[in-house]
């Protein structure tokens, strides 16, 4: 993975790191901080999933491809990986890498929605998603879901991995402050969908046992870093609470909690909490992986 300039202060060119479809947090030079800023536990989480040697994979929201070279590993030499992403620019970005070697198992990436799959059934031996349904509604995901098992073979593997933004912790600040910003978003606008899916990820498990798969196995991961922070870190949280915070004064957090993230609305002011000696920063995600029944099964 190219290394995106991890010096603080380098801006981010988009106002909420949005690509061109409008989803914030989706673009590439965000991905690739984040990516780098918690790259021990993202490996982790996707050789939880048991990816087989040999197998024929789908990224399926692979953004900037920050997935794309471990999971070409666990294929190895025999095996095969194909991606896809909703942003144009992304993919792009990930058929460069793909034709400079640093992706050597990627086949191909290609435009398109997870509710849609440009795949015929039964097209791969493992599916992996990595934080995209949080971009979904309810009815999405549903939808989602029954394509991932239709693009996997029976027998097949899909896992899903997200965040829960309500196991979000910044210390000193209060360990309310990231559920209240939740519960605010989320009052100002129950329809918004990524502010549904930003606090969905422990109920993975279920939904995919809904959609039918079987033996659904779930893992929530901590990514904890603690002061001072690598500056891939620095800058991934700043960036992040940069843009909670525009959130935070847009849907009418309470007052104690407003003056917080006023404090967190700068990443380079020199006062900036993050910089304290004690700081503190997590985030917490989810993955859910399921196997598809073989012929015969049907949903439960």
């Amino acid at each position: 993975m190219r290394d995106p300039g991890m010096e603080r202060g380098t801006a981010v060119t988009r106002e909420g790191h949005e690509t061109s479809t409008g989803q914030a947090l989706s673009g590439a030079e965000w991905l690739d901080v984040h990516f780098e800023a918690a790259r021990p536990e993202y490996e982790e989480m996707l050789r939880f999933v048991g990816v087989a040697r040999g197998t024929r994979a789908l990224d399926a929201g692979c953004g900037s491809g920050g997935y794309l070279p471990l999971l070409s590993e666990l294929v190895g030499p025999g095996g095969s990986v194909h991606a896809l992403d909703l942003a144009p620019e992304n993919v792009r970005l990930v058929e460069e890498r793909r034709v400079s070697g640093e992706l050597p198992r990627l086949v191909e990436a290609r435009v398109g929605a997870l509710t849609e799959l440009p795949y015929a059934d039964g097209s791969f031996d493992a599916l992996w998603c990595a934080n995209t349904v949080q971009f979904l509604g309810d009815a999405e995901l549903g939808s989602a879901l029954a394509e991932f098992r239709r693009v996997t073979r029976p027998g097949g593997i899909v896992a899903v991995k997200d965040v829960d933004v309500t196991l979000a912790r910044l210390y000193p600040a209060s360990p309310f402050l990231f559920p209240h910003l939740s519960e605010a978003i989320l009052r100002a606008d129950p329809d918004d969908s990524q502010s549904r899916g930003s606090v969905r990820g422990r109920e993975l498990r279920r939904w995919l046992e809904r959609s039918g798969l079987r033996e659904v196995r779930q893992k929530t991961f901590m990514i904890e870093r603690w002061a001072p922070f690598r500056p891939a870190e620095r800058r991934f949280f700043g960036d992040w609470l940069s843009y909670l915070a525009r959130l935070a004064e847009e849907r009418g957090v309470p007052g104690e909690d407003l003056e917080t993230w006023r404090a967190l609305g700068d990443a380079d002011a020199p006062d900036h909490p993050l910089d304290r000696p004690d700081a503190y920063a997590c985030e917490g995600q989810v993955v859910a992986v399921g196997r598809v029944p073989e012929a015969g099964g049907r949903p439960s």
